[in-house]
């Protein structure tokens, strides 16, 4: 049985949790509700977990690029 997308918007919530330091997931678990992650997953018409990932993946990485390059600017 398909998972819903909130049942997806959750597992992506644990997900970050448990990445919580790796390449930006704590970004996810800070500032994304669920309620926003199952939008997001909603717009881009996101119906499985590997994709659900991916995206918030993509998204994590980002902000861990900009922070990592932000703060090797302050040396």
């Amino acid at each position: 049985m398909p998972m819903t997308t909130n049942e997806i918007a959750e597992a992506v919530q644990k997900h970050a949790v448990v990445n919580y330091e790796v390449s930006g997931w704590d970004y996810i678990v800070e500032c994304w509700t669920r309620e926003e992650i199952e939008g997001r997953l909603k717009e881009h018409k996101i119906t499985t977990l590997e994709d659900a990932l991916d995206l918030y993946g993509k998204i994590a990485r980002i902000f861990h690029d900009r922070r990592t390059d932000a703060q090797a600017e302050r040396f």
